[in-house]
């Protein structure tokens, strides 16, 4: 879970974990140990904290290097005596070290859904060379013997116990791997900065030859081979996968559900293996009844102990759902839903739901509780019949709850059957509106839900008075009592209240820029706003995730009045982004300081923008990929546009020199593509695939009057609508990887119309099969998840503003009006005059360009008229 670590240190926005200290008030946190770690301070020896991380070294010089590193894997229980143990050895022997800061991480790197590759490592130690590293990781070996604790799936374990060792680098370094991304870098023997990979299972660098120390003797079988063929994996987390099998005696399908030792673990302390006896018993105790999958067997091997059980045919209902909703997917995206269409899918609902309810209240009567109740845990058969599945949570009603729930379907302050009843109301309301995630951020959003879900679906009065029942918001529960009901704000109405018979769009904007002051944190180093997780990766200035997305936002519309905040934001970036700038390898026009430097540039502040354009033109390009979002595409795009200027401070010839570079880099790019039997699906799209750099490239044809280039560019365009299917409504969405259609800014049909109209707008040319309406047809739908504006519904305005400016007039105009209308829906107002917009997977809050309120501001602004561009380099 990439976004897993973010989500801790504040309630409301994605945020360092680094900053987490668990509240032992907190009833999710009640039963982990939390607090600082401490180890005794010895003489000489100096103490940092980085992140999670507290660093012992014994004198002043920082940890360098790298090497054989030795961790030491640790549990929520075994984590603080292996700190005083490992520490202690450290100390006798002068090896520096470094230790989880907090108590309460042993339990975060490993939870269930900790990254994988991370998790376990509690201890690390930096041993001087290979030969101290094989004599320390014995020597450790021997005294740890009696400790168990989970495997470290990146590194050799030795001897099967709690030492691991991996090559790697002691102290953070980067470059960028073969698709230019930044990485973690190791030196090979000739001095070069090469990535530092982290694979499962573990890998050694090529110039590396693994110790026979540390060779670990082949795996012995611990019993007879199970009798299962794997087909595919379903799903990776932490505690293990789940896979479609095939018993290789009767040639049935079923799943197995592996839980790995010591890993996964629960907020009672339980692992994957004690949750899996749990389902197991769940399973088997509720056998009779026509929800549960059959339960097989269970047997350990490898050490691993896997659960047999049922292969339901179906889909998940929060699938079927998006399959079949009628304001996502319809014959004719033009018109609005046939109401045959919506009564069909509120039939189906009304014979799938029942049978959810039905399952859930004899749970109940039978004394028990399912505990993690959302759509991802319900199958729906082709007959639309019910089947549960992930029972790992199912525990007796008074026992303590193991998960809160899953994010949108739960509210930790109730516990038991309320917990569930909750639940159950909110995945009643996701079938219809699947934006339960706000009512945590914004009491009023529940009503507004609701009444929007009786207005179009045709709902009886009975449902949503028995959903506003169930998930009423109340307060925290004192030490004794029953919680008490909150009362909700009057529930605003579905449209943007920046509409003329609302707000209107001066002060809804004066709303963002009041939520954006609020939250703005010039204190920090690293964010000035709330955003996106990836931010975090990020240079803290850049356009995407940074202060200068936000300041495009402001300074380039017209009906914002906010002096005072702008400066504040324009002295942070003068000084942050002469601070990262240095220390990052990032040069793109969305992920670093080149960004703020045209950002200042476009509005007029040239004495702020030449420092950040240099800084980013003096790093290495050549090694950078050719996306507009981090590569040289983008950055030749805003070079070109600034050179192009009346007083310009960067030449023509600079801009020339990129995009000779990006052309003839783009060509190679292309033969690769196409001699690739299956592409990477990250090399499409606008922002970080063949779309955005088709469109660098034909401005560069255009700039040089180049025809070759300009060949190559439509050549680009047509690879990129390889990667694009047909859909049920008659749109062009782009095929990701056959999982999900898309049809965004970022990545998607709304992204490549862009590329496509402004090909035609130059020169009238047009693939053969694929024209802008089919590429629009994508954007109807009513119903989106995601507000933001490069995969989200501003997204879709604003770049429909644009088709409509490049007179495309219809059906952009009508699908404009149509989001203008929804946007309402995604509006956060947890203060008075204060206005929010959630962030990726509405998690949380983001006021970033990328995915929150800077690019709602912007969208709507530039669809109003009030901006003339609003997308950075593009439009």
């Amino acid at each position: 879970m990439d976004y897993f670590y973010y989500t801790f240190a504040d309630p409301d926005a994605y945020d360092d974990i680094g900053r987490w200290k668990a509240d032992p008030r907190d009833p999710r946190f009640d039963r982990i140990r939390s607090g600082l770690t401490a180890v005794p301070h010895t003489e000489g020896w100096h103490y940092a904290q980085h992140g999670i991380w507290t660093v012992c070294r014994p004198g002043p010089e920082p940890v360098r290097g790298q090497g054989w590193k030795i961790h030491v894997a640790v549990t929520p229980e075994t984590f603080a005596p292996l700190v005083d143990v490992v520490s202690a050895f450290c100390y006798e022997r002068g090896v520096p070290f470094k230790f989880l800061a907090r108590h309460e991480y042993a339990w975060l790197i490993n939870a269930k859904y900790a990254p994988r590759l991370v998790s376990g490592k509690g201890v690390v130690l930096y041993p001087a060379d290979e030969e101290q590293s094989v004599a320390l990781a014995t020597e450790l070996t021997a005294l740890l013997e009696p400790w168990q604790g989970p495997r470290v799936l990146s590194d050799l374990r030795l001897d099967e116990g709690v030492v691991h060792v991996r090559y790697g680098a002691y102290t953070r370094r980067y470059c960028r791997n073969a698709e230019g991304e930044v990485t973690f870098a190791l030196e090979d023997p000739e001095g070069r900065l090469v990535p530092d990979r982290r694979a499962v299972p573990f890998r050694a660098p090529s110039f590396v030859s693994v110790p026979e120390a540390f060779t670990a003797p082949a795996p012995v079988p611990d019993g007879p081979v199970p009798p299962y063929r794997i087909d595919k994996t379903l799903h990776f987390s932490n505690s293990g996968g789940v896979y479609l099998a095939t018993h290789k005696e009767t040639g049935g399908q079923v799943v197995l559900k592996e839980a790995r030792p010591m890993a996964g673990y629960d907020l009672i302390g339980g692992d994957a293996v004690e949750r899996a006896g749990q389902e197991y018993a769940a399973l088997l105790r509720f056998a009779d009844l026509p929800a549960v999958p059959a339960a097989h067997e269970q047997f350990t091997w490898q050490g691993h102990l896997f659960t047999v059980m049922e292969y339901v045919r179906g889909t998940t209902l929060l699938e079927w759902c998006a399959a079949k909703q009628p304001y996502l997917l319809r014959p004719d995206p033009m018109t609005p839903p046939a109401a045959e269409d919506i009564r069909e899918y509120r039939e189906q609902l009304d014979t799938i739901l029942p049978q959810v309810r039905a399952f859930l209240s004899t749970l109940w009567e039978r004394g028990h509780v399912f505990g993690d109740v959302h759509p991802g845990n319900v199958i729906v058969t082709p007959d639309l019949e019910v089947r549960f599945i992930d029972l790992e949570a199912c525990i007796e009603e008074d026992a303590p709850r193991p998960f809160p729930g899953a994010p949108g379907f739960n509210d930790y302050t109730r516990t038991g059957r309320a917990a569930d009843e909750y639940a159950l109301g909110m995945l009643e309301l996701s079938c219809y509106l699947p934006l339960t995630h706000l009512v945590r951020m914004d009491a009023a959003k529940l009503p507004l839900l609701v009444t929007t879900s009786v207005e179009r679906y045709g709902l009886p009065a009975e449902w949503a008075e028995r959903v506003l029942r169930l998930c009423a918001p109340v307060e925290a529960p004192a030490a004794t009592g029953t919680p008490a009901p909150v009362e909700a704000r009057t529930v605003a109405r579905t449209a943007s209240s920046h509409l003329d018979d609302a707000l209107g769009f001066e002060e809804w904007a004066a709303q963002i820029v009041a939520g954006l002051a609020d939250t703005m944190t010039p204190d920090r180093t690293d964010r000035l706003f709330r955003n996106d997780f990836s931010g975090f990766t990020l240079s803290p200035v850049c356009l995407a995730t940074g202060a200068s997305g936000v300041l495009w936002s402001l300074l380039g519309t017209r009906g914002v009045d906010a002096p005072e905040l702008v400066e504040r934001i324009v002295d942070w970036i003068a000084v942050r982004g002469r601070e990262s700038s240095a220390a990052r390898l990032e040069s793109g026009l969305y992920d670093s300081e080149l960004g703020a430097g045209y950002t200042f540039w476009r509005h007029g502040r040239p004495e702020h923008a030449r420092g950040l354009v240099d800084a980013a033109l003096a790093k290495d390009h050549h090694s950078a990929g050719l996306s507009v979002f981090s590569g040289l595409g983008g950055t030749f795009l805003a070079i070109a546009e600034m050179a192009a200027a009346a007083d310009p401070f960067v030449t023509a010839a600079t801009a020339e020199k990129l995009g000779e570079e990006l052309t003839d880099r783009a060509r190679r790019f292309l033969a690769r593509l196409k001699a690739t039997e299956t592409p990477d699906v990250a090399r499409f799209g606008l922002l970080h695939g063949v779309a955005g750099i088709s469109l660098a490239v034909h401005r560069y044809g255009l700039l040089v009057d180049d025809a070759e280039a300009v060949d190559l560019a439509r050549e680009l365009l047509e690879f990129e609508l390889t990667g694009y299917v047909r859909c049920a409504d008659g749109s062009l969405q782009f095929n990701e990887a056959e999982r999900r259609s898309l049809g965004y800014i970022e990545v998607g049909s709304l992204g490549t119309a862009l590329v496509l109209s402004e090909f035609a707008r130059h020169e009238g040319w047009a693939p053969a099969d694929a024209g802008i309406p089919d590429l629009v047809r994508a954007n109807g739908p009513e119903l989106m998840v995601q507000s933001g504006l490069f995969r989200g519904r501003s997204g879709f305005i604003a770049g429909l503003a644009s088709l409509a400016r490049d007179g495309h007039e219809q059906p952009a105009r009508s699908f404009i009006e149509r989001h203008m209308n929804q946007l309402g829906l995604h509006e956060i107002r947890p203060a008075e005059g204060r206005l929010h917009y959630p962030g990726t997977r509405n998690y949380k809050l983001s006021g970033d360009l990328r995915t929150g309120s800077a690019g709602v501001l912007t969208s709507i602004a530039f669809a109003e008229g009030r901006r003339d561009a609003w997308l950075p380099g593009v439009r």
